[in-house]
């Protein structure tokens, strides 16, 4: 909340002009999507806003396309994010893009594949297309065919965007998409520890 009361401050922007909150509702870590989502509750609530949620895998694939259109780069066919899930497993989810290649605004993802959780070993990309990856490069497995070098594959460092999840708000806004703060709920593609090891109550 500091944080957000500084960056407020130092755009000399009031709460009054904040128009939606956007946040990520997963995949990701218990701890931290449950903190984030409360803060963006309680901000909504106490701005009068409305509050868009958004899958953490779809903010960093329009991360990427929006750097690479920005940076003149040739749009690819699919976007394929990433990012650990820890226990040795990966989130991931697949997007195509289609729309007006000579724009980011005209650019559209469409999903191919519903954020799931896989190992490593199934990490893959479409073969029917340029596939750009979107994530940290660190956290890539070593099996992966990276073969940036052939023109099938390129990568973008991406662990997560605030702008690319104000973007996907203001298009929300400008579309006059339903709010989700009446039904939000976070995504976390997995049981908790407690749920996988003691199940859930009886009777």
């Amino acid at each position: 909340m500091p944080q957000i009361e500084r960056l407020l401050s130092t755009r000399n922007i009031h709460s009054d002009k904040i128009q939606a909150i956007g946040v990520s509702i997963g995949p990701g870590t218990f701890t931290g999507l449950r903190v984030g989502l409360a803060c963006a509750k309680g901000l909504s609530l106490g701005w009068g806003c409305p509050l868009y949620g958004f899958s953490s895998l779809e903010v960093m694939a329009m991360a990427a396309l929006l750097n690479e259109t920005r940076a003149g780069h040739r749009v690819p066919g699919y976007i394929l994010p990433y990012r650990d899930a820890r226990h040795g497993e990966l989130f991931t989810a697949l997007f195509q893009v289609s729309g007006n290649t000579e724009s980011s605004t005209g650019n559209n993802l469409y999903r191919v594949r519903e954020d799931e959780i896989i190992a490593p070993e199934e990490f893959r990309p479409p073969e029917d297309g340029n596939t750009l990856l979107a994530g940290e490069k660190a956290e890539l497995p070593e099996s992966f065919p990276f073969r940036a070098s052939q023109g099938l594959i390129k990568h973008h460092e991406v662990d997560s965007s605030a702008a690319a999840t104000a973007w996907l708000t203001r298009r929300a806004l400008q579309s006059q998409m339903p709010p989700h703060s009446a039904n939000i709920s976070l995504n976390y593609c997995r049981k908790s520890q407690a749920q996988t090891k003691w199940s859930d109550p009886q009777g």
